[in-house]
């Protein structure tokens, strides 16, 4: 039986848990929620930090692991690959590649470099002289922290007189403390996940995201992506690309891309599940499990019994569901109309729970089904809601 250290135990990596099941490993979680919904199907459970990679490492020696599975976090990705690197263990790219990929103003350095298809960035460590650089660029432009995520840190400025503000939190919200600035695109955003086996795409889903109560955190992904076929081989040609150059290991390559007048710009890339469980309509889309494939790669297992010929086919969707404020959630009523689309749901919050930052809080997931693109369209976007959630009053 192979032992694995798995990284974290929340709702997004339910699915690799899932897949050591069923792979018949012996699964030793950490992370720091003690009540994160996947423990009870773990082996162990040791309340460590995984964004401690020094720690990590001496838990991994201490427990004579076979393998680590990262989680959905790009701490967790570092921590991972310092790891396998450390001890030898397959599934990982270096160290190194890594921080390249995941780090903002890294990944732009080397997109520049490699004429990749991203917009041109300028990268910052210190607030005086970011504020001073990012004033004199044609506006508006987007500041944010080259290692936050879930839109924490992320503002769009329109003017001079903003700058100020928007530096600032970007740097609170920097881990590394370092920022980056760049043109703000006027398109749509849209996700790109594929599945590299030796370099090569043999799989993608694609997605368009929508993020409506909080401009830089996504609440809505439908899947397919209106434009992926216009796309998709410039997109995969640029993906190729990278893998052949950082001699990228099997697994998922994810990114995000914006399309402005017909050119898909690269925003950001990612090698690891996706968040808002991702995989949950992506694995309707494609007909196979996302999740099992990127854990027999990250435990070092042999993919080359990874399905052929992967289509896209049918419109699915998952919608976070988010408060409109603060407070006691009192109820969450769905509209009976979602009940005919709702294939399955997640909830993280209940009746009595509190909401402590609803732009960025879910309390619950809905998966759904459609018939076409436009009611999926019509339903989600076009007749949008965001008042399911009652918060009681407070005197």
């Amino acid at each position: 039986m192979k032992k694995v250290l798995l990284l974290c135990a929340s709702h997004n990596d339910l699915g690799l848990i899932r897949a050591l099941r069923k792979l018949g490993c012996y699964i030793i979680a950490t992370g720091n929620n003690e009540e994160a919904p996947g423990i009870r199907w773990v082996d162990e459970y040791i309340k460590a930090d995984y964004s401690d990679k020094e720690l990590i490492l001496s838990i991994a020696k201490e427990r004579k692991i076979d393998a680590i599975c990262q989680c959905c976090n790009d701490f967790g990705v570092y921590t991972a690959a310092y790891v396998a690197e450390k001890l030898g263990l397959p599934g990982y790219d270096s160290y190194e590649t890594t921080l390249l990929l995941h780090n903002k103003d890294k990944f732009k350095k080397f997109a520049e470099k490699y004429n990749i298809l991203t917009p041109k960035t300028v990268s910052f460590t210190n607030e005086r002289e970011a504020v001073e650089e990012i004033q004199k660029m044609k506006f508006p432009v987007i500041i944010k922290p080259t290692d936050a995520s879930a839109g924490n840190g992320i503002n769009k400025v329109d003017d001079w007189h903003c700058v100020n503000d928007a530096v600032r939190e970007a740097f609170s919200k920097s881990h590394t403390k370092k920022i980056v600035a760049e043109p703000f695109l006027n398109g749509s955003q849209h996700g790109f996940c594929t599945f590299l086996l030796n370099q090569k795409v043999v799989a993608c889903s694609t997605n368009n995201e929508y993020s409506i109560l909080n401009p830089y955190r996504v609440e809505i992904d439908t899947f397919p992506a209106h434009n992926w076929k216009a796309v998709y081989s410039v997109l995969i040609e640029q993906i190729e690309k990278i893998a052949h150059i950082l001699n990228l290991s099997d697994g998922i390559f994810h990114l995000q891309y914006i399309l402005e007048n017909g050119t898909p710009w690269i925003i950001e890339v990612m090698r690891r599940i996706l968040g808002n469980m991702y995989s949950v309509p992506a694995n309707m889309l494609n007909g196979f499990d996302w999740d099992y494939w990127e854990t027999r790669a990250k435990i070092g297992l042999d993919c080359s019994g990874f399905p052929e010929n992967v289509k896209q086919e049918g419109c699915f969707a998952y919608k976070a569901i988010m408060s409109d404020k603060n407070g006691k959630i009192a109820d969450i009523i769905i509209p009976q109309k979602y009940e005919k689309y709702i294939f399955s749901t997640f909830f993280l919050h209940k009746k009595g729970d509190t909401i402590r930052d609803y732009k960025r809080e879910p309390v619950g997931f809905l998966f759904m089904m459609f018939s076409d693109a436009d009611e999926m369209e019509r339903t989600l976007i076009q007749e949008y809601q965001c008042d399911w959630v009652k918060i009681e009053d407070t005197i």
